[in-house]
């Protein structure tokens, strides 16, 4: 399905960006103009990387590879998610090395605060990252099993949530993101559910439970709002989208529109005679379409359209939310 239209909402598919240039990207974050800061996590492809991504298919390139200013950095380095301050600098979560990074927008490592251990301003393989609009940081904790508040410098400010399945509890906390209330949501991947916080960290909403029905997950990995209050989950197991209102309401699911190549990808497959042969061979190309294991996405307000990391397929699906859609009238 291409264009999704329920309950006064529309999600239109747009274009797919990717191929063996963004091998491995599994989190991403939206900047100013066009850029989209991407990390890449796999063997041979650990970085983070900026990109251009237009309003078109074709209108992409990679404008910044951070691993090329920072020699070594990521040799003995996990990144997992990253996200965009509001004065523009970039932040990076290391797994392995318990840290956050900050970097400007071209990829020069500016400081990194953290370290091993179990301490306020400590961290057990942080992944989720997240600002609100006053520039407050939050940083998913994942082992110690809680969410950390800092400001932009990484002085700690607060910290809340400990191991248990009751509410404010979680279970390795992976993905987050905030709001324009201030509000902070939290992929409680243990747990099978979203949790929706303060700011301060009050309980506030949980949504979901483990299972493969509407409104059920199977380790969710990430989250985006939109200014409506709309909710969109990676529901990673499951293979797919799936959106809430702001009261935690299921309303629809994406499951993957990739009907054409990216750019990147096209010529890649053009360009080996082999692999173009073996493709066309295939009785179906309709899994070619869908998601496979997706594991971030960002919703841009600016262009209002939703772009999720589809990431055993090394790219990246783009959906247009649309406000004045009307439905097509026939007359027959």
């Amino acid at each position: 399905m291409l264009t999704t239209s329920v309950a006064g909402r529309v999600l239109d598919f747009s274009h797919v960006v990717g191929g063996r240039q963004i091998t491995g990207v599994v989190s991403l974050a939206i900047g100013q103009d066009d850029d989209v800061f991407i990390v890449k996590k796999a063997a041979l492809a650990t970085d983070v990387q900026r990109l251009s991504i237009g309003s078109e298919p074709g209108d992409e390139e990679i404008t910044a590879t951070f691993s090329e200013l920072n020699a070594g950095l990521f040799d003995d380095s996990w990144p997992a998610c990253v996200a965009v301050a509001p004065d523009g600098n970039v932040y990076v979560t290391d797994e392995l090395q318990s840290v956050v990074m900050k970097f400007d927008r071209d990829g020069h490592l500016l400081s990194r605060f953290g370290g091993p251990g179990h301490d306020a301003g400590e961290f057990d393989r942080p992944s989720g990252i997240g600002f609100d609009s006053s520039g407050h940081l939050y940083v998913a904790d994942t082992l110690n099993h809680r969410i950390q508040k800092f400001d932009t410098e990484g002085k700690f400010v607060a910290e809340w949530g400990r191991h248990g399945s009751g509410e404010g509890q979680l279970v390795s906390p992976w993905g987050m993101t905030t709001d324009t209330a201030g509000n902070v949501y939290v992929a409680d991947h243990g747990n099978h559910r979203i949790q929706k916080f303060s700011g301060s960290g009050e309980f506030l909403l949980t949504v979901g439970l483990q299972g493969t029905g509407q409104g059920e997950f199977d380790h969710p990995t990430d989250i985006a709002v939109d200014p409506t209050g709309d909710i969109y989950v990676c529901d990673w197991v499951n293979s797919r989208v799936q959106i809430f209102d702001d009261t935690g309401k299921y309303v629809a699911e994406l499951e993957g529109s990739a009907r054409e190549l990216s750019k990147w990808q096209e010529v890649y497959v053009k360009g080996n005679p082999d692999v173009h042969k073996a493709r066309r061979r295939v009785p179906s190309l309709e899994l070619e379409s869908v998601f496979a294991l997706p594991t971030g996405l960002e919703f841009d307000s600016r262009k209002s359209r939703l772009l999720i990391v589809d990431s055993q397929r090394w790219r990246i699906q783009i959906f247009n939310k649309i406000d004045d859609y009307s439905d097509p009238q026939f007359n027959i």
